[in-house]
């Protein structure tokens, strides 16, 4: 499974005020999150790739990958982008599909490799902003793990409802992730075969 991650309030802390005014490596205080090594480490270790895609105010892709070689995750990351686009307007970010695109591309996961349901194979998002992370996501036709820990989960009553497939799966926060990303395994090899139909 190709895995993309959302970094503020998914695998890090936010900055003082919420935002990266100035580079993420600016702020000592930013860490990762309760439980995100580890689940980063056990997703990896059953084979998944890992990729981070997040909308920054300040920090450049090269600035996420000084941060998380700080926090001493970076190996895990195959490609890493940050869109510096939260105060410039002109600037792509979550949702636009041009990012999401962007990224499958680096991975060498092209827009146009979708699965028979009209979604990308094997790939999934994971993050705490409903318009951004799932909405932009499932746009894509990548699937989408939303935490829903209201601690740090963001969905407004106006946000409109997600088309599935692909598929939504809302968790609790990140320790339950690599079930969701199991489920999401057998979801893709097809129905079991108790929910298959009747000749």
């Amino acid at each position: 499974m190709h895995v993309i991650w959302d970094l503020g309030d998914t695998l890090i802390t936010r900055p003082p005020g919420g935002q990266d005014l100035k580079p993420l490596t600016s702020y000592p205080e930013v860490q990762l999150r309760p439980g995100a090594r580890a689940v980063l480490e056990s997703l990896a270790a059953g084979g998944s790739h890992h990729a981070v895609l997040s909308n920054t105010a300040a920090s450049t892709s090269a600035d996420a990958r000084r941060l998380l070689l700080r926090l001493g995750v970076l190996d895990l990351f195959e490609v890493v982008i940050a869109t510096a686009s939260e105060l410039d307007p002109s600037r792509p970010g979550k949702p636009d599909l041009v990012v999401f695109h962007q990224l499958l591309q680096a991975w060498g996961q092209p827009a146009a490799q979708v699965g028979d349901r009209g979604e990308a194979p094997e790939v999934v998002m994971v993050g705490n902003t409903w318009a951004h992370d799932v909405l932009g996501a499932t746009r894509a036709g990548i699937a989408a793990i939303f935490l829903t820990n209201p601690a740090i989960s963001v969905r407004h009553p106006e946000d409109p409802s997600a088309t599935c497939p692909p598929w939504v799966i809302p968790v609790w926060d990140l320790p339950a992730v690599p079930r969701a990303v199991q489920l999401l395994d057998q979801l893709r090899a097809g129905p079991p075969a108790a929910l298959e139909p009747r000749a």
